[in-house]
């Protein structure tokens, strides 16, 4: 699990696969906003929207954006949206480290090589490598990329 800060959200890279659906995830984001909390010493209170990119093969990953309503902080709690949304990740990878044996869709877009995986190895070996691309932004690469034989 990697945590960063970016443009005030929390996100969170969950390289595992956690079935959502058959947890209760209020209580699962609550235990984890305190875990966050105690361990970077942030200051968690608030109304958070929570959304979850959910990919098959890499796991999820977690954003947590905090929204400004004054009356949550006077009370010193914690109370958040949650939405799920499943997906097939994309990848962005330097053409240095492309491997046509791992290769399952290849789009090019901005002068920028992007791979859609199909499995945990080829995933496993690209991932320290590469760039993941999740949420609207995955939209606009398969809307205005070209898929290419390599």
């Amino acid at each position: 699990m990697k945590l960063s800060v970016v443009d005030d959200k929390i996100i969170i890279y969950c390289n595992k696969k956690i079935d959502y659906e058959k947890i209760d995830l209020y209580k699962y984001f609550e235990e984890l906003l305190i875990k966050i909390k105690n361990k970077y010493n942030i200051k968690l209170n608030g109304y958070y929207t929570i959304v979850v990119h959910i990919d098959k093969i890499y796991g999820s990953i977690i954003e947590i954006v905090e929204d400004n309503f004054d009356c949550y902080d006077y009370f010193n709690q914690v109370d958040m949206e949650i939405k799920l949304k499943k997906e097939q990740f994309l990848y962005e990878l330097d053409y240095e480290y492309f491997n046509k044996k791992i290769m399952n869709e290849t789009i090019i877009y901005d002068n920028k090589l992007y791979l859609k995986i199909d499995d945990k190895k080829s995933l496993d070996s690209i991932l320290e490598f590469c760039k993941i691309i999740y949420g609207n932004d995955i939209k606009k690469i398969l809307f205005c990329g070209k898929k290419v034989n390599l």
